[in-house]
């Protein structure tokens, strides 16, 4: 039987940039990918040798979804993300369900982020598999109080919308999972190492989904694969021929000078540019707290810190804001400023990552060897800051409001680009490089899912 993978995604660079190297393994063995995400992320999927299929983002309801699912009344924000993914799910399940049916070959798995509870329900309708995406390093991350996954699934709004599925497809979202983990039950990939899995934490996660296959595969990365750089950014990450400067970064390099990378993702500086991290960030004292004020206080600081270090070369990834420079001091003379970098071909020329640590970021450079200062923002950055410091790879600013200051920084900094031999921060992170290497990665990600999709095959061959 040919195999037919179809992808569900949401339009993000952390999420989407680690199945494109699956997608072209998967096409490299002869099968046939499709791939449904909102259209700016068309020519990454399509550069991945993948099919390419609509599917609508969810940043706000239409008129005719609030008029079904919204009470009267009711505030916008009492119906944002993550509340806003259960009346989106629902009104496009039919066209999804529908393209899905019409697809040749039948589709035989369909991989999916668990963000979306999209997939799951459309695997039920279909009779096939599900296999789930983790881009963190496990569920335990981004575990909540009780209290507040009480509240958003009391939400009037959630409850409408997961009604109405249950009774279109007889499928109850919230029985194996919850808003923003919705994991498969018949196996999920997890990007990291068995070390650094954090397992579903006691409570919801450990009640509805701790018994779920979770396998770790390690860092997904090909830097043959063209890549997202910036969820405001249509084309793909930037190649050597697009200008960034080598001939600089190789001169400071031979000279012998270190090289620094300085990135904060892509998150804060897009959707939460100019909005409060909210709930989001209580763990790390942000919460009143917009990306632009927390970016522009680390990038303030590293001017700070690194100025006066002339033997450092400092890389600084600035995204796409036109004002995210705007009152801060000129970019000392050891800077380069750039929107974005080809970061997996970047790190491993590096000796040091000041890295927000989410998820992608942390992997990609513990798996060449290079040690990080955590700035966490929000959510499962800030454990993974931890899990880094505790690892011995690098030094965590939780809370960086208080702790980052330009001496602290300074000092981290120059701990970690110390290339003496010995150097215990190097020393870490090159023993995690090596235990990436070994997860499998690409090559065991493609493997778990035909394994999942021709295990189903086989039953109902079976049957």
């Amino acid at each position: 039987m040919v195999q037919h993978i179809v992808f569900v995604n949401i339009p993000s660079a952390g999420h989407m940039n680690p199945t494109l190297p699956v997608v072209a393994e998967l096409r490299s063995r002869g099968v046939a990918v499709t791939y449904f995400v909102p259209p700016q992320m068309r020519q990454v999927v399509e550069a991945a040798g993948a099919t390419w299929q609509l599917l609508e983002e969810f940043k706000v309801l239409n008129e005719e979804q609030k008029a079904k699912y919204v009470p009267e009344g009711m505030p916008p924000e009492d119906y944002e993300f993550p509340i806003i993914a259960m009346p989106v799910a629902a009104s496009q399940l039919p066209g999804l369900i529908s393209q899905l049916k019409s697809l040749s070959p039948p589709v035989t798995a369909i991989v999916h982020d668990p963000f979306l509870p999209h997939a799951l329900v459309a695997a039920h309708v279909l009779g096939v598999p599900a296999v789930s995406t983790l881009t963190m390093p496990g569920p335990g991350v981004i575990a909540r109080p009780a209290e507040v996954t009480a509240k958003w699934e009391s939400n009037e709004v959630v409850r409408r919308a997961r009604r109405e599925i249950q009774e279109m497809y007889g499928v109850d979202v919230f029985r194996f999972g919850g808003l923003m983990e919705f994991y498969s039950p018949q196996r999920s990939i997890v990007t990291t190492i068995d070390g650094l899995f954090v397992p579903p934490a006691a409570g919801m996660q450990r009640e509805r989904f701790g018994n779920f296959p979770f396998t770790c595969v390690g860092p997904l990365l090909d830097t043959k694969v063209k890549r997202v750089s910036h969820p405001s950014a249509c084309d793909a990450e930037p190649k050597p021929s697009s200008g960034f400067p080598w001939d600089v970064i190789d001169s400071a390099l031979a000279a012998p000078k270190r090289l620094v990378l300085i990135s904060l993702g892509t998150v804060a500086n897009s959707h939460f540019w100019d909005e409060k991290f909210g709930a989001q960030a209580l763990n790390n004292g942000l919460e009143n707290c917009t990306g632009k004020e927390i970016i522009q206080h680390v990038f303030r600081t590293a001017f700070e810190a690194l100025r006066e270090e002339e033997d450092l070369l400092v890389v600084l990834v600035v995204g796409c804001q036109p004002d995210v420079l705007e009152g801060l001091p000129a970019p000392p003379s050891n800077f380069i400023v750039r929107e974005t970098v080809p970061q997996i071909e970047l790190l491993p020329k590096c000796h040091a990552f000041l890295s927000h640590c989410g998820a992608n970021s942390m992997h990609e450079a513990l798996r060449f060897g290079i040690p990080l200062v955590g700035v966490p923002l929000f959510g499962d950055q800030v454990p993974n800051s931890q899990s880094v410091a505790e690892a011995g790879a690098g030094v965590a600013f939780v809370r960086p409001l208080k702790t980052l200051s330009s001496s602290a920084l300074h000092s981290s900094i120059r701990q970690l680009v110390d290339v003496a031999p010995g150097n215990p921060f190097r020393q870490a992170a090159q023993g995690l490089s090596d235990r990436m290497r070994s997860a499998g990665g690409v090559a065991r990600a493609t493997d778990v899912i035909l394994e999942t999709a021709m295990a189903r095959q086989s039953v109902i061959a079976g049957a």
